[in-house]
């Protein structure tokens, strides 16, 4: 540049962090930051971080009102032009903050402003005496174990570790020990090849015709159904293969994290391609690392929650959503999106193919598959050839019972355990006991917060709201009779493996919920337990249902599933069938037979009659007619709005006056305002409005001005729009 020569003065598109339809403006002087790029930009008294998403000359009259970007952080663009192109449209689609698909994109770590940079760990690496060493010569089988893996896949970091299952504990003894040592730097990875380290299944035929239908290098959905252990699987590693070998990167989005490690498990034994695991679980360090491998392409492959969907990824060519209908894709607060239909709208943006699996999946992909946007391919069998029984029902009218467990069920459970197998028992309640109750005059404790009853907890002795975290100790004395008769009602998680350990006193009980295994670390230990030989009982919640192979499980028992079928939540059928279904597929999935039981008080009910068979399809079929007779998703397009204040009077009156407007424009149905399913938490009072069209623009037209116009925080009031809404809490 001479020194006659000024710099371009440009004005400069930014979406901030707050409540804002579109980007803000901001001018800058010099070389434009490119769209994609991180910027510090003042925002009222204080300096945030955005993101570029347009840069323009302007002349000098048309920056006088525009305040100048602080600093550009970015030498290169973190978000590519279509990841850009996906934010904008999540923004358009479910009418929230314009700039929260950005932001969310980044990692904690960039939306601070810290450098996009590898924040580098110490690579740990056996020595030579390690690398020759016999792993059967340590004493320690933890130690044994981290030494082979090391032997087998080289130098790693500790985070890296850590996914591999080897802990710091185990390396830092082998460390002492003089078999690892600290190494200067991380070697390179290498760009996707798809080379495998252990050698591919054989494909049943249905397997191979699911393989056939997904077209490489074009945007297409394909849709795998297939019963609980019948390979799905398989199939996805056999697509990634393929996808990789071509010099192509994948994606895999699995629901929750207590599946992401035997999910990393599978990938490391089938693939030598690095990888890289993106969850909440992970420390802010630990993400920020392992989003600037995916970003920078020394990841071939990126698995993760949720979240990961936004993920920047070079040569992307094939997405994996694994157990799609799970409602975990579901982001639940503030940018309301479903990670699932935002993977298929990021495919179709880079023209790649996507692949949902699920034995139980969604009826709004089932619906597409009807209609012929997604391919569809069945696995109607089980890998191994056996057949799913039809499931057992125990009329609990006509038993005795204890600790809700009835003695038919707990004779099958002796019956069982006396074979040397395992027992999955299902009891979708964690806690002690469901309510606090008083023998006299039938007294419960309640939550003050909320319309909800406050679980027993006996471990900790406490009464606790598992909606809002109100914690007591149990009342003594019932405050309406005085009577000293209180007592646990009903049974938990918790009082169910009391229970079981009274009955069976010499088998091992396994509890699975969210107060026995609240970390990744916690969830890994109970899986170890409960793969090894010997009989055992699991029991826990729903998250035995997701995904869990447990080879020596031969009876699943299903406690109470009865809630169901009264909720006035029009999806809570689907989800109460899909959880039925995923429960009794873990039963059977080794070599040994397996049957399943259910335990209800309605064993006649229509409902279960296809349920009992596994027979989702007829299931699925059903609910679909009664849909499409009242135009529920996915016949028709539905929205929520929400309203909660410590008033009930302002928070309804907020509702009636959007249903007003909603009334006159064309197409629209509003029912409303309606006190929500929990009409009361955490001392709010909630009302919901549900807004309802035939057409999805006709929806959007008449949503879009009130967002525009009401703001979401008011005085004493809030409220929020769900696009797609899974339930009416």
């Amino acid at each position: 540049m001479t020194t006659t020569e000024r710099p371009q003065n440009r004005r400069i598109d930014v979406m901030v962090p707050g409540p804002f339809a579109g980007p803000l403006s901001y001018q800058w002087q010099g070389p434009a930051p490119e769209p994609g790029m991180r910027v510090k930009a003042p925002l009222r008294n204080k300096t945030v971080v955005g993101v570029v998403v347009s840069s323009q000359p302007a002349e000098d009259s048309e920056l006088t009102s525009l305040k100048p970007l602080v600093e550009v952080l970015d030498a290169v663009p973190l978000l590519d032009d279509a990841l850009l192109k996906v934010a904008a449209w999540m923004g358009r689609y479910y009418l929230y903050d314009a700039s929260s698909p950005y932001l969310l994109a980044l990692p904690a770590t960039l939306r601070k402003g810290e450098p996009a940079v590898t924040q580098q760990e110490p690579v740990l690496q056996l020595t030579v005496a390690g690398q020759h060493l016999e792993a059967e010569q340590l004493r320690g089988t933890k130690q044994r174990e981290a030494l082979k893996i090391m032997q087998a896949r080289g130098p790693a970091t500790a985070t890296t570790l850590r996914q591999w299952g080897v802990e710091r504990a185990h390396w830092q003894g082998l460390k002492k020990k003089r078999f690892v040592e600290e190494a200067s730097s991380v070697t390179t990875a290498r760009a996707p090849t798809g080379s495998l380290s252990s050698p591919p299944l054989a494909l049943t035929e249905p397997q191979a015709h699911a393989l056939h239908q997904l077209r490489d290098k074009a945007f297409n959905v394909v849709l795998v159904e297939g019963v609980t252990g019948s390979g799905k699987t398989e199939v996805y590693l056999q697509a990634m293969a393929r996808t990789l070998a071509a010099g192509k990167r994948v994606l895999v989005l699995v629901p929750e994290i207590g599946l992401t490690p035997q999910t990393l498990s599978r990938f490391q034994q089938r693939f030598t391609d690095s990888l890289v695991a993106l969850h909440s679980g992970l420390s802010d360090r630990q993400r920020h690392n392992a989003w600037m491998m995916a970003c920078q392409g020394e990841a071939s492959i990126v698995l993760g929650t949720r979240s990961a969907v936004l993920t920047p990824i070079p040569d992307l060519g094939l997405i994996v959503v694994d157990e799609e209908h799970d409602a975990s894709y579901k982001q639940q607060d503030t940018l309301r999106y479903h990670a699932r239909d935002v993977a298929v709208y990021r495919a179709r943006q880079l023209n790649i193919p996507v692949m949902l699996g699920s034995a139980t999946p969604s009826l709004e992909s089932l619906h597409n598959a009807q209609q012929g946007r997604f391919h569809h391919a069945l696995l109607p069998q089980r890998a191994s050839g056996q057949k799913r029984q039809r499931i057992e029902t125990i009329d609990m009218r006509a038993q005795t019972h204890e600790h809700g467990v009835s003695e038919r069920l707990r004779h099958r459970i002796a019956q069982h355990l006396g074979s040397g197998h395992q027992v999955l028992l299902f009891l979708n309640r964690r806690g002690y006991a469901p309510s606090w109750f008083c023998g006299h005059c039938g007294w419960m404790a309640d939550c003050p917060m909320c319309d909800a009853r406050l679980t027993y907890h006996r471990g900790r002795h406490q009464l606790l709201c598992h909606h809002c975290g109100y914690q007591t100790p149990p009342v003594t004395t019932c405050p309406d009779c005085q009577s000293k008769d209180l007592l646990p009602l009903g049974a938990g998680t918790e009082r169910a493996e009391e229970a079981l350990t009274e009955w069976f006193p010499d088998i091992p009980i396994l509890r699975f919920d969210r107060d026995t295994v609240s970390t990744e670390k916690r969830l890994h230990q109970q899986l170890e337990r409960a793969n090894q030989d010997g009989p055992a009982i699991l029991v826990g919640t729903q998250m035995l249902a997701k995904g869990h192979h447990f080879e020596r499980v031969t009876l699943v028992a299903i406690v109470d599933m009865d809630a169901g079928l009264f909720s006035a939540d029009y999806r809570a059928r689907e989800r109460m069938g899909q959880l039925l279904v995923q429960v009794a597929g873990r039963a059977g999935r080794g070599e040994l037979a397996g049957e399943v039981v259910l335990q209800s008080w309605h064993p006649d009910h229509p409902f279960f009659e296809p349920l009992l068979d596994q027979d989702y399809r007829r299931f699925a079929e059903q609910l679909l007619s009664e849909r499409q007779r009242s135009g529920l998703p996915p016949y028709g397009f539905l929205a929520c709005l929400r309203s909660d204040s410590a008033y009930p009077k302002q928070a309804e009156d907020l509702l009636g006056e959007m249903a007003s407007t909603l009334l006159t424009q064309p197409g629209i149905r509003v029912f409303g305002p309606l006190p929500a399913i929990l009409s009361r938490r955490a001392g709010k009072h909630r009302f919901i409005l549900l807004v309802q069209s035939a057409k999805r623009s006709q929806l959007h037209s008449a949503l879009e001005p009130l967002v525009r116009q009401y703001s979401r925080q008011q005085r004493h009031l809030s409220w929020h729009l769900d696009i797609d809404p899974l339930d009416l809490m």
